[in-house]
């Protein structure tokens, strides 16, 4: 399938000005009523600013709104809501703005079936995760969780040294449970994160910076491909043909690149992050340039046509 691209802007949403088909478009902002705390397949999750906090996964580009259990639930947050009241300190409401550090679903949202997992915590991140119609959030044993993804049916989450987690999410038997593969990248003192590979596998990147002489800051990557059979990891050494995009509170994929009406905006071999603007580091040249320069780009969320075309 022949793919474009496009950049959607924040006031300019309708899924209706798509060229279909498309490859990655992005969009941010919050408005008066609603945080935005996050992005899954497509869909923005958005915590309402008012008691309960009722929280929802949106489709901007359908207007499709699927109700999940709101953030009064967590006693975290009841407490949080109790010093607000009491001391009158808008401090507490930050914190529940900020509570939901990032979300992950299995892939039909619709679904009755449909899993939902975030990060939350103001202090160090934890696992919760609930199902269509659960009217609680279910707290999953955990901390000091950085990212998650769901990736080949399963979720898998990362904490800050670079453990990796399988999320068992059986009723009966909830857990984390570690890999059983020593990662090369664990310790790294870096950025870490999940992202989906073209074909499939898992991919874990490594946000580096590089000081020179002169205290020039350089930002570079490097990528982990993960073999689910031989449970070992490996480096990938080009991105020829893809391109990568990333996104601290949303999803972070490949996608084919350098496709004849693409408009030049998508360079393979090229990953786009956003890190106070929008950037592009090319993979050859081990150079980065800032693309875009805009307070909502640390927001900012990339969208696949499969998210755009889901109903």
């Amino acid at each position: 399938m022949s793919k474009t691209s496009l950049v959607v802007q924040p006031s300019v949403l309708p899924g209706d000005i798509l060229p279909p088909p498309c490859t990655v478009a992005s969009f941010s902002g919050n408005d008066d009523q609603r945080w935005i705390c996050g992005s899954t397949r497509g869909y923005l999750l958005t915590v309402n600013v008012s008691f309960q906090f009722e929280v929802s996964l949106q489709n901007p580009f359908t207007n499709t709104v699927v109700s999940l259990p709101p953030l009064t639930s967590f006693e975290d947050v009841q407490r949080l809501i109790q010093f607000q009241a009491t001391s009158q300190h808008s401090g507490a409401l930050t914190l529940i703005k900020e509570f939901v550090k990032k979300v992950a679903s299995s892939k039909i949202l619709l679904d009755s079936e449909c899993v939902v997992l975030i990060i939350y915590n103001t202090n160090g991140g934890k696992l919760a995760f609930c199902r269509r119609g659960d009217k609680q959030w279910t707290e999953l044993e955990s901390d000091h969780i950085d990212d998650i993804v769901f990736c080949n049916g399963v979720f898998l989450a990362m904490d800050r040294t670079g453990v990796i987690y399988q999320c068992e999410l059986n009723p009966d038997n909830l857990k984390a449970v570690p890999l059983c593969t020593a990662s090369p990248f664990r310790y790294e003192p870096c950025k870490k994160c999940f992202a989906e590979s073209d074909h499939g596998k898992l991919w874990v990147v490594l946000q580096k910076l590089d000081v020179s002489d002169d205290f020039d800051f350089t930002t570079y990557f490097e990528i982990y491909e993960f073999n689910s059979e031989t449970k070992e990891w490996t480096v990938v050494i080009s991105l020829r043909g893809k391109a990568l995009f990333l996104s601290p509170q949303g999803r972070c994929v490949a996608v084919i690149a350098g496709e004849t009406g693409s408009g030049g905006f998508i360079k393979d071999n090229s990953i786009y992050f956003t890190d106070g603007s929008l950037s592009v580091f090319e993979w050859e040249s081990k150079q980065s340039k800032k693309l875009h320069q805009t307070g909502f780009c640390n927001l900012m969320f990339w969208v696949t046509p499969e998210d755009v075309l889901q109903r």
